[in-house]
């Protein structure tokens, strides 16, 4: 049997096509213990999941899972490919040596990705969109997978309650019947690609209460090619360079918010004090001890770090560190009570997105991107209806990523 695999239908489907191929085919090789969760199923369909720890030095395949809403610390969105895999290259990085951990939860690596973070990075969404609100994004709409020929490259694989996953493939016989269909998706431990008989697709997804959903801008995606996750479509990038000589704790060009400190670790014998260049071109200078030095910039903006000895000075570590602030009309809300508040970010970033967490345990009740991106203004927002206490946080984006704001009880329970 002759099968024909369906091309793109534009350069934007080819753009999303390429943005799934790096995600699920991306290597990178830990040089500590990595931490990691699993999962396993019980009888009755509930999860439990593992914190555990991959090897060091055995090569991954498939960008890490964690869903690390704790910090918005997602690779793609908020971390970009060089700041993590920088990170990777320093012993003292976050990656090994800041795991969430104890919250019996899809979560334990500082730096991760979820099935819906995967999605709209490959669709290009605003910002990560969770399950259950895709179907309201504006030109996502659901279409009969019955017969599967309807079905497209980039179509969605929706469970609102459960999932979610992208179509990467699709392959025909001579009669144009679909009889593979490949889907790519973010799942514990690391994002994978699948190809499934038609029967398999079948029984995997739609028989498990999964609905395929069309987005109507695919032709709108855009792909930049990325030194650090390249792809075989890339074709010659420039060499990748990375800092061996120090590095910051998050990795490099990573976003601080104002009053966290920076752990620089210093690899090179004999560099004995840091440059810390700052956003108004200043210099200071800092001792280096035992190989490390906490930086506590006071002012937002951009910094650029260099290791200094005598008659010697390293190449440069970057970061930023960003103060995007909001106030509310009041300290405390009741359930679906309206909250007025006004933004202000002093770097000029526009504000995308806005968030509700449960403190209980971090996850999302309620939150949507924001039509009008502007670097200030003022919000109206409803209190989610939920017992438990719950945290408001906005989101705004720079050059290293999308990045979030102190967080500010509004419900105490």
């Amino acid at each position: 049997m002759k099968l024909t695999h369906d091309l793109p239908s534009s350069e934007g489907v080819r753009n999303g096509l390429k943005r799934a191929k790096r995600l699920v085919e991306a290597r990178f090789t830990p040089i500590k213990r990595f931490p990691v969760v699993t999962n396993y199923v019980h009888a009755d369909g509930s999860r439990t999941y593992d914190e555990n720890y991959a090897p060091a030095w055995f090569p991954e395949k498939g960008m890490p899972y964690s869903s690390v809403r704790r910090h918005e610390s997602y690779i793609g969105l908020n971390v970009s490919f060089e700041t993590f895999y920088s990170a990777l290259t320093n012993p003292d990085s976050v990656v090994y040596e800041r795991p969430i951990t104890g919250t019996g939860q899809n979560v334990h690596n500082h730096y991760g990705i979820v099935c819906s973070c995967f999605v709209s990075e490959v669709l290009e969404f605003p910002y990560r969109t969770p399950c259950i609100r895709i179907p309201d994004l504006p030109g996502v709409h659901e279409i009969s997978s019955d017969p599967l020929e309807n079905l497209r490259l980039l179509d969605i694989v929706l469970n609102v309650k459960v999932h979610v996953a992208i179509i990467t493939g699709i392959e025909r016989d001579e009669d144009g019947i679909v009889r593979y269909i490949t889907v790519s998706e973010s799942v514990l431990p690391n994002c994978r690609v699948t190809r499934f008989s038609r029967e398999e697709f079948q029984g995997y997804w739609l028989d498990r209460g999964f609905r395929i959903f069309r987005y109507d801008f695919a032709d709108r995606i855009s792909y930049t090619p990325d030194p650090f996750c390249p792809i075989e479509e890339d074709g010659p990038l420039p060499e990748v360079k990375i800092n061996r000589t120090l590095m910051t704790d998050y990795g490099n060009k990573a976003n601080y918010r104002l009053g966290e400190e920076i752990l620089v670790s210093v690899f090179e014998p004999g560099f004995d004090r840091l440059s810390q260049e700052g956003p108004d071109g200043s210099l200071e200078c800092f001792p280096v001890q035992d190989g490390h030095c906490v930086l506590r910039p006071e002012k937002p903006g951009f910094y650029r770090v260099r290791a200094l000895s005598e008659g010697k000075v390293s190449d440069p570590v970057e970061f930023c560190v960003t103060n995007l602030l909001f106030t509310t009309d009041k300290t405390s809300y009741a359930a679906g009570e309206k909250i007025r508040l006004s933004y202000r970010n002093s770097a000029g970033d526009p504000v995308i997105a806005w968030q509700f967490n449960r403190c209980t345990n971090d996850r999302g009740c309620g939150g949507w991107h924001l039509a009008d991106p502007v670097s200030e203004g003022d919000l109206e927002l409803l209190c989610p209806n939920v017992e438990e206490p719950v945290v408001l946080y906005l989101l705004a984006r720079n050059a290293y990523g999308v990045y979030s704001s102190e967080r500010v009880l509004v419900k105490e329970g």
